[in-house]
């Protein structure tokens, strides 16, 4: 490339520069910047440079003088603060979500947001040993599914399950489903699309790494009335590892102790009637052996109280249970 052809670049660059190698207390000398726009093939001078700060402040990027001898640049305001880009690389090494090779790759490109602390961020990467997706399309599925979403469209996939032998098959023997997609829950670390399943004819759940390539289709999404009425928070609430089933109002009865976990499950809007055993509340929830687990986790400092068709369900995964230990 020619040299004046760089010069177009050459903001562009005085930017990058600045946002990979400096920070609030760490800047770069006039005659720093212009070495360092020479090894892009850019030629500059001082007075030119003055100039270009005072472009990038027009555009929001401004360029602020610390004292020292000689003085140094740096950017008044980073588009992230430190603790922020701390909490972005913690929730992407953490999701199980984001592929290995993925999570690195994002972290690397934050780097730059970090200045010249960069450094602080790849301290905290430890994602090697940490249970990921190996399905590297999940973050593409997931614009596909934003953009069915957006225009109303169906979406079809197959959906993948592993065998006893830990490799993978789909499920159905390869049938596609056809599904009209309502939301994307995150849940349990992973992502979840709500969706009307069309040849079921019902509601169901499907985890978005399992989906196999996933495409749009060219059919309006249905709109049945309990699709259209469904509220993504709320029915995410009711959900209990985004596992399906079906809505009932279930009573239950708990120690005063775990009062914050039902808050922390359910929120605070329910009411608490105190007992001699502790308190009872009312909930709607999706019955499924995850809500019993739910239930059971907390031993015998809560119990189903009614209604009784869901108090013998408890009872006989109970007596499963049983069964296996005998």
């Amino acid at each position: 490339m020619a040299k004046s052809e760089n010069q177009k670049q050459k903001l562009f660059r005085i930017l990058e520069i600045l946002m990979r190698e400096t920070d609030e207390d760490h800047g770069l000398t006039i005659n720093e910047i212009i070495s360092r726009l020479e090894e892009y093939g850019i030629s500059a001078e001082r007075k030119s440079l003055y100039s270009d700060f005072a472009t990038l402040e027009e555009v929001g990027f401004s360029v602020v003088r610390l004292y020292g001898n000689p003085p140094s640049y740096t950017l008044a305001e980073r588009i992230f603060e430190m603790p922020e880009l701390k909490l972005l690389v913690d929730a992407i090494q953490s999701s199980k979500f984001i592929t290995a090779e993925k999570s690195f790759d994002m972290i690397e490109k934050l780097k730059i947001f970090a200045g010249s602390r960069s450094g602080e961020l790849s301290r905290q990467v430890h994602v090697k040993d940490r249970v990921k997706t190996e399905n590297a399309a999940s973050i593409y599925t997931i614009d596909r599914i934003h953009t069915a979403i957006k225009e109303n469209l169906r979406i079809t996939f197959g959906y993948l399950d592993y065998n006893v032998d830990k490799k993978k098959y789909l499920r159905h023997d390869g049938k596609r489903y056809n599904v009209s997609p309502k939301a994307l829950i995150w849940s349990n670390d992973n992502y979840y699309l709500v969706g009307f399943d069309e040849d079921a004819g019902s509601i169901k759940n499907f985890r978005v790494d399992k989906m196999h390539k996933t495409q749009i289709l060219p059919e309006e999404a249905s709109i049945s009335s309990d699709i259209f009425r469904l509220n993504p928070a709320d029915y995410s609430r009711k959900s209990f590892g985004m596992f399906g089933g079906k809505e009932e109002l279930v009573t239950l009865e708990a120690k005063e102790s775990l009062a914050g976990a039902v808050i922390d499950r359910f929120g605070a809007a329910h009411t608490f009637i105190k007992t001699d055993f502790g308190f009872r509340f009312s909930v709607r929830v999706m019955v499924s052996p995850k809500f019993f687990s739910w239930v059971m986790a907390f031993g015998s400092d809560m119990r189903i109280v009614e209604p009784q068709s869901i108090k013998d369900q408890m009872k006989d995964m109970l007596d499963k249970i049983y069964e296996n230990y005998k």
